[in-house]
């Protein structure tokens, strides 16, 4: 019988390193091939391959020859670059207008290829280095048929990457790999596969199911893991713009992570239809144990080294983030000076300036550990000073996904002029997302009438813009008069999320709350206090925010008080947003107040989806500064679709007497407004929302 030699040449343009594990422990050559027989060879991998390695053939590797509809599968005899596959159930004779496809490894008749999501790497002896075993497919050239010898082509269908990995400084040796994307978000296709391919495009049809985004590599258990590895594997097709995520476990059961490949990563090339492979190789990877805050003692020494300008790496994981990697307990501490100690002094000119100290202006992520057992007491005698967990946060400052337990608290007892918050007392163009306040907040200062704050976040000041994020209060607020007889700008605010919002005099960037909450009930004696913001002074954009708090105020100068459960001013470019008080509001000593604010002050303020359900009540006349919307509004401010639905009533000292706001009057009981005020009208404030 004759025999019929296909000769397999490696694609010139191989891009993975496509090395073979022998497939068993110790292969042995088949025994002689009854039908054809396959010379194969394979081109060195690419020049990006760290080690400069070759890429050869092992003993017992296998390809599946799928030929006019039928597997065949062939097993090579020797190792090397070229070398011969054989099979005693291979193909008796060839015809080249029948089709012949070469996969490896091996797969079934229906040509099926994969990226598996669980792989275990076998390294080879002593080199601390795998091969990749990429898949690869594989075609005849055009007119090769000559001498019996049968030239066919092969190329990669998936992208390699391949990484140096250094765990060799953890206490417990490396037990496997994840790789996934670093943010689903920014990832577009898939990191394994299972389905087909077509040979001569390389364009990928998925099985059902047959994709996935995480891949998890696992080590051998005899596996030397102090030294540096070598790392490769196949990856399915996929544009990451934010790179990818790589969390590696130790046999102990903790993990470490790294981002790799943070300004993007693309692992195919696509042009008229046709796809090609990539190398994608980095650098060495050390995974050490993380950065980050464990104890209250490294908490100080962060605040310490914040403070001083000192380096936070000892505290930053591989983001850079500084962490929280536990619950801190604060049981003990009994000073305090804030993250971020600064004297900031706001000008009635609209101007904020840093005048001694350094904000923080780093990304801290609390990862949703608790404060726990903090009772920080503000005893501040420096004018202007930003007092709280955090003094001053600074331009392009993050802090996110904190907790303060209930076991914490805040007491002000300033004696000068202070911003002060349980989170921070200042945030200027910074973000703050994420935060949950149990602990509750006091005051009791004696600075006179000069500005003092107090709330989750004392002043928000936009020069270029700050986000307050899904900051929720659930603990009470409570204050005394400080001696300050002001209920302007001079005057003492406090609210729930924040006491004072503004910007910059000649900047129209906004301090943007969106999705606040507060459940925590207001008991003051201050000229300004709200369940969201106390003053929102100039472009303060509120969205999707809610009041469930009481707030209940007796300020000692009667008939000053300027209350509002949403705030209690506006300021010019303000926008509310669907924002909804649920709570009560009870002056004791005829305050003016307003549902969801007291006095709207400018022609350009916006009041879209606004709702209100609570009583409103002091003993001053209906409509004089009070109503279950607004106190006053006498400007041509924007109304639509919002709604109000409280009572107003009198306090008449405790023994409260209520109106009996209904869907017939509720319009005589809105506040005070006249003709300027043109969308004040029942087609924009309605009882009840349309069609109930």
């Amino acid at each position: 019988m004759k025999k019929t030699y296909i000769i397999l040449f490696g694609a010139a343009l191989l891009l993975g390193s496509c090395t073979r594990n022998p497939e068993t422990d110790e292969p042995t050559p088949p025994h002689a091939s009854s039908g054809l027989v396959i010379k194969a060879s394979c081109t060195p991998a690419t020049r990006t391959d760290i080690i400069e390695g070759k890429s050869t053939w092992e003993v017992g590797d296998r390809i599946t020859v799928v030929y006019d509809g039928t597997a065949y599968v062939y097993t090579a005899t020797e190792a090397g670059a070229t070398t011969t596959f054989a099979s005693d159930t291979g193909i008796t004779a060839y015809d080249p207008s029948k089709p012949l496809t070469a996969y490896y490894p091996v797969t079934t008749v229906e040509g099926t290829v994969a990226v598996e999501p669980q792989r275990t790497i076998t390294l080879q002896g002593t080199e601390q280095t795998n091969t990749a075993c990429a898949p690869l497919v594989g075609t005849p050239l055009d007119k090769n048929l000559a001498e019996g010898a049968l030239h066919v082509s092969f190329r990669n269908i998936f992208s390699v990457i391949e990484l140096r990995i250094d765990a060799g400084e953890l206490d417990s040796p490396a037990q496997s790999l994840a790789v996934e994307p670093a943010s689903q978000e920014d990832f577009d296709g898939y990191l394994t596969f299972t389905g087909t391919v077509d040979p001569s495009t390389l364009a990928l049809t998925p099985a059902p199911g047959g994709t996935g985004s995480k891949l998890t590599l696992h080590f051998p258990d005899n596996a030397d893991l102090t030294r540096p590895q070598t790392i490769k594997f196949p990856v399915g097709r996929f544009i990451s713009e934010a790179g990818l995520k790589l969390t590696l476990t130790t046999t102990d059961g903790r993990t470490y992570t790294k981002n790799i490949y943070k300004s993007g990563i693309r692992t195919y090339n696509e042009k008229n239809g046709i796809f090609s492979a990539r190398h994608l190789a980095k650098a060495l990877y050390a995974f050490a144990s993380p950065g980050g805050i464990e104890t209250a003692d490294d908490l100080i020494e962060f605040a310490a080294a914040v403070n001083a300008g000192e380096s936070l790496a000892p505290w930053q994981d591989e983001r850079g983030f500084v962490v929280l990697l536990n619950d801190i307990d604060m049981t003990g501490i009994e000073t305090w000076t804030p993250i971020g100690d600064a004297v900031c002094p706001l000008t009635g000119t609209n101007a904020l300036t840093i005048e001694s100290g350094r904000p923080f202006t780093g990304f801290f992520d609390g990862q949703g550990h608790s404060i726990r057992n903090f009772h920080m007491v503000c005893d501040n005698s420096t004018p202007n000073r930003a007092w709280g967990f955090f003094g001053a946060l600074g331009p392009g400052a993050v802090v996110e996904n904190l907790v303060f337990d209930a076991s914490c608290s805040l007491a002000v007892k300033a004696s000068k002029g202070t911003d002060c918050g349980i989170l921070a007392g200042v945030v200027y163009d910074a973000t703050v997302r994420n935060i949950v306040n149990n602990a509750p907040m006091s005051f009791d200062g004696s600075a006179g009438n000069v500005r003092m704050t107090m709330g989750m976040v004392g002043l928000a000041f936009a020069s270029k813009g700050v986000v307050l994020d899904r900051l929720t209060n659930e603990a009470a607020l409570t204050s005394e008069d400080g001696g300050n007889t002001g209920n302007g700008a001079t005057g003492i605010h406090v609210g729930g999320i924040c006491g004072f919002s503004t910007n910059l005099a000649s900047s129209a960037n906004p301090v943007i709350f969106n999705g606040c909450i507060n459940r925590g009930d207001l008991t003051t004696k201050v000229g300004r206090a709200s369940g969201i913001v106390a003053a929102a002074n100039r472009y303060t954009h509120l969205t999707d925010c809610t009041n469930y708090g009481l707030n209940d105020n007796a300020f000692p100068r009667s008939g000053y008080a300027r209350l509002g459960n949403i705030t209690c001013i506006t300021g010019p470019g303000i926008k509310f947003t669907n924002v909804v008080n649920r709570g009560d509001l009870i002056s004791r000593t005829k305050g003016a107040a307003g549902g969801i604010l007291c006095l709207v002050n400018h022609n350009d303020n916006e009041f879209i989806g606004c709702e209100s359900y609570g009583r409103v009540i002091s003993d001053r006349p209906d409509n004089d500064y009070k109503g279950t919307f607004f106190g006053q509004c006498k400007k041509a401010a924007k109304f639509r679709n919002c709604i109000a639905q409280g009572d107003v009533g009198t306090y008449n000292g405790g023994d409260c007497i209520m109106t009996g706001v209904n869907a017939d009057n509720y319009m005589d009981y809105l506040g005070a407004y006249d003709a300027s005020a043109v969308d004040v009208t029942p087609a924009n404030i309605l009882y009840r929302p349309a069609g109930n």
